[in-house]
């Protein structure tokens, strides 16, 4: 093994352990204020179907955990974001969306063990997560950009994913042998979840109270007093 090779290795391991966190401060934020403010249920829902099928794609294909197990990691806790969205959020239709959670997990399980074989199945699991990504941070991005503001939106964490993105982009060049699927679906992600954290640096307030230029002191001459 050379040595970029287990640079990569290490790389990606490092990538693992910062997933096991990375949602945590969007989570926190929900709880904290128990509200799912500024966040969208479609985008949420899709992040954590794409996060899952880009799992399932690499197991399947026999890829090693150093270059695609934060996926994992993502899905259940993008999982969790879906079900706080539901839990904060007025008039939530639980009987539809528990039933559809429970078709998808089904599904997972038909995936995963009767998956191997099925090329055609592997190219849409491949495939799927980059427009999967993209279409999840399109209705966010919009959100933002219609409201003018981004609600409980972390930024730690769609930095942390921005950075992982581009390193994954990296391990995969030297772990997966430059696979083309892997490769486009980290540039979509870090490219769209860098628009976000941009968005909640320009719409948060206190981020713009901080950078609004001060203005300096207007110095009036006193005038000599007639004699």
């Amino acid at each position: 093994m050379s040595v970029a090779d287990v640079a990569a290795a290490w790389l990606g391991y490092a990538v693992i352990a910062g997933a096991c966190i990375v949602k945590v401060p969007q989570i926190y934020l929900m709880v904290k204020f128990s509200s799912a403010e500024g966040l969208s249920e479609v985008s949420c829902a899709l992040d954590a179907i794409a996060a899952s099928s880009f799992s399932y794609y690499n197991l399947l294909k026999g890829y090693p955990l150093a270059g695609w197990g934060e996926q994992a990691i993502v899905a259940v806790q993008a999982t969790a974001v879906v079900i706080l969205v539901w839990v904060y959020r007025a008039g939530t239709d639980w009987k539809s969306r528990t039933f559809g959670l429970s078709l998808w997990m089904l599904a997972s399980v038909a995936i995963i063990l009767k998956g191997h074989d099925q090329e055609v199945l592997l190219l849409v699991l491949g495939t799927a997560p980059t427009f999967l990504t993209a279409i999840s941070r399109v209705p966010q991005i919009m959100l933002n950009w219609q409201t003018q503001q981004t609600g409980h939106l972390s930024a730690i964490t769609f930095f942390l994913q921005f950075l992982g993105s581009v390193a994954r982009f990296l391990t995969t060049l030297q772990l997966l042998g430059s696979d083309t699927l892997s490769l486009v679906s980290h540039a979509v992600g870090a490219i769209l979840n860098l628009v976000v954290v941009l968005q909640i640096l320009a719409y948060d307030p206190d981020v713009k109270s901080a950078v609004r230029p001060v203005k300096p002191p207007v110095i009036v001459p006193i005038s000599e007093k007639s004699v």
